[in-house]
């Protein structure tokens, strides 16, 4: 049991009110990622709730015209050994207002509200690690905090210099804790896939479907060539999907006309470089050659808003060592889980350092209106975490 352990736990009981409050606090500043003021007045308040810590912080408006940037902060500067991240978001994504006033309430042991578990929970652990280890004199390392202000956005075109910001930031780290939704299971996220979207424009010759059949060049049908060649891409094995999910052609107003125009959009989802450059070689051809004489397409795609990353050494070597320090203390050691969805640990993990996601509070329906978390994950994690920085070894580096 880690020397600490009994002045810890003692922390996290005296100051469950106090973060039962910031957590609702926190929640009821709705911020939907299309709102630059609601997120602003949230990462106000957690940069005050930093420099209260004695963190050094700033912001980075410059990397996202027309959305809020993100917020950095560092604690201890001059602190001996590499950096301890703890990173995430702070934006929500449900519309605002979707949930009435002050929306926070628990019942039978569960916290409801926007973002209550995507990801607000975690930000409220992230500051009790920091809390607690203040109240220990911790002197060790450098606490760093990353924190994207919108991120349920996908991280749009404009603003996607987020992305390479958070691995340039991770630089020289020791390990990161990435505060997203905690699976139900008590499962961290050792890898996530990369995604690119695909938007086409088939054209084609429009006719009357009987007097024009055969003069008629009908871009759906060129469309459902592609699609149908583009889904045998898919390689689940490896974790590569190819999704065609949204095509719009013709009119049922007019159902006897040869659509001239189709637009239809692909999703791909990817876990490594490989993939990621086989999905771009493959589906460019597929895209630009031409099945049905008469008809041209054009496409564009958007570059990956997120990175991929994977369960390398490392980051299983980090995972093993906060199980041992979990099993040491007396706490569920945790499972290991990799999701199709995408966050900003991949762009922490690009930069070479161990990378955990989904350490947040656990719960389920994230995205959703039903969406909850379970309230003593809250007090639970915020113990484990912080023995676990106590417990960090002193080698700059997991191998």
């Amino acid at each position: 049991m880690n020397k600490y352990y009994d002045s810890v736990i003692a922390f996290v009981q005296a100051h469950r009110e106090e973060m039962l409050e910031e957590w609702e606090t926190l929640v009821n500043m709705e911020d939907h990622f299309s709102d630059p003021a609601a997120t602003r007045k949230v990462r106000d308040w957690l940069q005050g709730q930093m420099e209260r810590e004695g963190f050094s912080c700033q912001t980075f408006d410059d990397l996202a015209p027309g959305y809020t940037g993100p917020l950095v902060g560092i604690l201890g500067k001059d602190r001996p050994g590499k950096p301890v991240i703890f990173s995430g978001h702070l934006d929500t994504v449900q519309p605002m207002g979707s949930f009435g006033e002050k929306p926070f309430f628990i019942e039978d042991g569960k916290a409801y509200g926007p973002g209550v578990l995507d990801m607000k929970g975690g930000i409220i652990i992230a500051l009790y690690v920091v809390k607690a280890l203040n109240s220990l004199g911790y002197r060790t390392r450098p606490i760093k905090f990353v924190f994207a202000a919108e991120e349920e956005s996908s991280h749009t075109e404009e603003a996607n210099r987020v992305t390479p910001f958070f691995t340039e930031q991770a630089g020289g780290a020791l390990c990161a804790f990435n505060m997203e939704t905690g699976p139900i299971t008590n499962c961290l996220c050792t890898g996530r896939k990369a995604k690119y979207e695909w938007f086409v424009t088939v054209h084609g010759v429009g006719g009357h479907a009987g007097n024009d059949f055969a003069r008629g060049r009908n871009a759906l049908h060129e469309a459902a060539i592609k699609i149908a060649a583009l889904s045998k891409l898919s390689d689940p094995e490896k974790g590569t999907t190819v999704t065609a999910s949204v095509c719009h052609a013709g009119t049922a107003e007019v159902i006897c006309s040869i659509p001239e125009v189709c637009e239809f959009i692909v999703e791909t989802r990817f876990t490594c470089t490989e993939e990621q450059e086989r999905i771009l070689r493959e589906m460019t051809a597929i895209l630009t050659e031409t099945y049905i004489e008469g008809t041209s397409t054009e496409f564009r795609r958007n570059t990956p808003q997120f990175l991929a990353f994977h369960p390398t050494g490392p980051i299983l070597e980090f995972l093993d060592f906060l199980n041992s320090v979990a099993k040491e203390n007396g706490f569920p050691e945790f499972g290991s889980v990799q999701l199709g969805g995408a966050s900003d640990a991949g762009a922490i993990a690009a930069s070479g350092i161990p990378t955990l996601c989904s350490c947040g509070v656990i719960g389920q329906f994230n995205h959703n209106p039903k969406e909850y978390a379970v309230v003593e994950s809250l007090f639970d994690r915020t113990k484990l975490y912080t023995l676990a920085v106590l417990s960090l070894p002193s080698a700059d580096a997991f191998v």
